[in-house]
């Protein structure tokens, strides 16, 4: 169970590494990519919606597919063509997943103190600021949304690294607090 957690939150680090590096160099092309994604993603729902209606044979009373697929095809490409409208509501969406990763972080810390292990205190600095940065990005101090896909980057690639720290360590406490016969103490 231990290796499958451990593999698990690497596997979610080396994510946010990733993300992170390319929100950092690449951020106006991240930016207008998230937006067309999404725009299209949205276009397609509205379009299955249409395709529904008219290959229906069956008159259904009640069914709105036709005006549910032209409303969500109509939104979809409104967020294509008025990105900056996405553009301003994913970092804040971005921040919360930053903060929830700092969060995360905080439940380590608990669960290292729980252990009986002193240095839980680094850990729980490392959420503090995980946390902290997310508030920050979420706030959006900053003029233009490019800078502030940057500091996502940012953000990700610290909560990525201290993800991996974390991951390492309590691994290593957990499998010597199983292997000491501490748990069975208890």
């Amino acid at each position: 169970m231990l290796k499958s957690w451990k593999l698990q939150e690497v596997g979610g680090a080396v994510t946010l590494l990733i993300c992170g590096l390319v929100l950092l160099l690449m951020p106006e092309l991240t930016l207008v990519t998230i937006a067309n994604v999404i725009g299209i993603f949205v276009i397609v729902i509205g379009a299955f919606f249409l395709v529904s209606y008219f290959m229906r044979k069956e008159l259904a009373a009640g069914n709105n597919d036709l005006i549910k697929g032209l409303v969500i095809v109509f939104v979809g490409i409104f967020i294509c063509v008025k990105s900056e409208l996405v553009v301003s509501i994913l970092p804040v969406v971005l921040g919360i997943g930053v903060v929830l990763s700092g969060i995360l972080k905080l439940q380590h810390a608990f669960d290292l103190k729980r252990m009986g292990f002193g240095t839980w205190i680094r850990i729980a600095i490392t959420a503090a600021i995980n946390v902290f940065i997310g508030l920050i990005v979420i706030l959006n101090p900053f003029s233009t949304a490019a800078w502030l896909m940057r500091l996502v980057g940012i953000a990700f690639i610290f909560s990525g690294v201290t993800d991996l720290v974390t991951t390492i360590y309590v691994s290593r406490k957990a499998s010597e607090y199983y292997v000491d016969g501490k748990a069975e103490e208890e």
